[in-house]
């Protein structure tokens, strides 16, 4: 069983690697999609903000209210929008589409750029600028891009608002992600084969992604 398990792992990884070199685009948006979506929903499990319908009248409530929407005078289209709106989530679809068209193509170009960039370089140089650019630059974009984006996703649509969302919590996040990930770079560069790089980095920025998101989630539980 741990044999076919493996075996079922590698050919999974495999067909990922495959893609990733022939699409690479599509498959980084495909990913930062499904994870950050995924990521959102442990979140709130972990959290305990998800909503939860195991209780037996709220089953019976939740079945009552789809019978009622199939069976009333609505066509299906509505009705299929109601159930929707009974099961999914619309945060986790909108971090997944966040992800799919948003932060995944931006990682993807950006660093293609700097691919492009060091490309002609050669010896130690390279992974110091690799840390330097990606910390120093990238970070700082990527940040602010995900900021301003939980802020429109929570309501604030005003320019001034997304700029004050980035102001008042950029360094914050900045600070964390210099002292977590120059050192997993730095790991990777020296354990980790570089074709395994988008795989590593996209698991360890999906757990600390996890990790930040339930802390926060739980901190505003705490509020009055």
């Amino acid at each position: 069983m741990a044999v076919l398990s493996k075996s079922i792992l590698t050919q999974m990884l495999t067909f990922y690697l495959t893609n990733l070199m022939r699409r690479p685009l599509l498959t980084k948006a495909c990913t930062a999609g499904a994870l950050l979506g995924l990521q959102e929903h442990l979140a709130k499990v972990l959290a305990g903000t998800a909503q939860r319908g195991g209780a037996t009248d709220k089953a019976a409530e939740t079945e009552a209210v789809e019978a009622n929407a199939i069976c009333s005078g609505d066509g299906p289209h509505t009705a299929l929008a109601k159930i929707a709106r009974r099961h999914i989530d619309p945060k986790v679809v909108q971090m997944a589409l966040y992800g799919f068209f948003l932060s995944g193509p931006l990682g993807h170009y950006l660093y293609e750029t700097l691919g492009r960039f060091l490309a002609k370089r050669k010896g130690p140089i390279v992974p110091v600028l690799m840390l330097l650019i990606s910390n120093l630059v990238f970070s700082p974009i990527q940040n602010a891009v995900y900021l301003m984006a939980m802020a429109f996703i929570a309501g604030k649509r005003k320019p001034a608002q997304l700029a004050a969302v980035v102001k008042s919590q950029l360094l914050h996040l900045q600070k964390v992600s210099w002292v977590l990930f120059p050192a997993i770079q730095l790991f990777a560069n020296r354990f980790i084969p570089q074709p395994l790089w988008v795989p590593f980095f996209n698991l360890i920025g999906f757990v600390f992604g996890v990790y930040v998101n339930t802390q926060a989630k739980r901190a505003m539980l705490k509020k009055p």
